[in-house]
C-alpha cells in the first residue's frame, strides 16, 4: 500500500469515527406488529410523527411484522400502524436521549377507518441496554431550583454521584464538579449534542450551555456501550433544544440580595450583615 492510499484510508476512517461518535445522543424505536392471536402482520404501514415539528417517518413491516426507526432526536412522538382488515393503531410516546424503545403492537380486526388509541405509559424497566444511569428530563431542568443556574448540579440526582471533595482542583477553581462511583472528578466525559465538550485544563465543561436551551441530559454511570469512552468516569450527555413549529422564547432574571438573607449565626452581634447582591 502506497503512502497516498494509506493517508486516504486513514482520513476516511477518522471521518467515520467522528460520525459514529456524534450519534450517541440519538435514539431508536423498533418493534413488531401482531394480530390479536399473536401472529405477525406483514405489510402493515407504520408511521412515526414527531409532535413538535410534524416530521414524519414511514416503514412497512416485514414477514415477521418487524419495523425500526433509528437516528431519532429525543422528543415526543406519535406512532401509527394500519393495514387493510385491521383497526388503526395509534400510540404516543416520549423518546429520551440515547434511548432505544422496543414495542409490541397488537392490531385488532375491524374497519380501517376505526382506530384504537393506546394511552398506557411504558414501564421504566430498561431492557434494551446494559448501561446504568439516569436522564434528567426537561421538566426537572426547568423547575428544580439551581443556585447560579448551572444545570450540572442536577447530576447529583443520579445514584452514585457525590460532590467534589473540599479543596479539590474543581472546587478550588470555583466550578461545580462531581465524582461518580469512586472515579476522580476529572475522569468524567462531557458531550454536547454528541460532540466532545471537555475543558482540557481540569476536564470540566468547555461550553456550559444556557439552562433554557437544554432539552435534557443523561448521566451514564457504568457499562455504557462503545459509542462512549475516552474517560472512565460518568458520561454526561447533553442535548440542546431544536426548532419546533411554534415561535417562542424565554426571559428570566436570577436575583439574590443580602436584604433577603439571614445573618451568620457565628458573626458578632454588632457586625452588620455582609453585602451580597447578584443578578443574572
Amino acid at each position: 500500500m502506497g503512502p497516498r492510499i494509506a493517508a486516504c484510508s486513514l482520513l476516511i476512517l477518522s471521518h467515520a469515527a467522528v460520525t459514529a461518535f456524534g450519534q450517541n445522543w440519538r435514539g431508536a424505536i423498533s418493534g413488531a406488529v401482531n394480530d390479536s392471536a399473536g401472529r405477525p402482520v406483514d405489510g402493515a404501514q407504520v408511521a412515526l410523527v414527531r409532535l413538535e415539528t410534524g416530521k414524519r417517518h414511514t416503514a412497512l413491516t416485514g414477514a415477521q411484522g418487524e419495523f425500526v426507526f433509528s437516528q431519532l432526536a429525543p422528543g415526543a412522538y406519535r406512532l401509527e400502524a394500519e393495514r387493510e382488515g385491521f383497526r388503526k393503531h395509534v400510540q404516543t410516546l416520549t423518546l429520551l436521549v440515547n434511548q432505544e424503545i422496543r414495542l409490541e403492537l397488537s392490531m385488532v380486526a375491524g374497519a380501517r377507518t376505526e382506530s384504537i388509541e393506546v394511552t398506557a405509559r411504558r414501564e421504566p424497566l430498561k431492557t434494551e441496554s446494559a448501561s446504568l444511569g439516569a436522564v434528567i428530563e426537561n421538566r426537572q431542568v426547568r423547575n428544580l431550583p439551581l443556585d447560579g443556574r448551572n444545570f450540572f448540579e442536577l447530576s447529583l440526582l443520579v445514584p452514585g454521584a457525590v460532590p467534589a471533595a473540599q479543596g479539590s482542583a474543581g472546587s478550588v477553581r470555583g466550578d461545580f464538579a462531581i465524582h461518580l462511583n469512586g472515579a476522580r472528578e476529572d475522569a468524567n466525559l462531557f458531550l454536547l449534542d454528541g460532540v466532545y465538550n471537555g475543558d482540557p485544563k481540569l476536564n470540566g465543561f468547555a461550553v456550559n450551555p444556557p439552562l433554557d436551551g437544554i432539552q435534557e441530559f443523561e448521566v451514564l454511570t457504568s457499562a455504557y456501550d462503545a459509542s462512549f469512552g475516552r474517560n472512565a468516569g460518568a458520561q454526561v450527555n447533553v442535548v440542546m433544544k431544536s426548532g419546533t413549529n411554534g415561535v417562542h422564547g424565554t426571559g428570566y432574571e436570577f436575583f439574590r440580595n443580602a436584604a433577603l438573607d439571614a445573618r451568620n449565626f457565628f458573626s458578632p452581634s454588632g457586625e452588620p450583615k455582609p453585602g451580597y447582591q447578584r443578578n443574572q
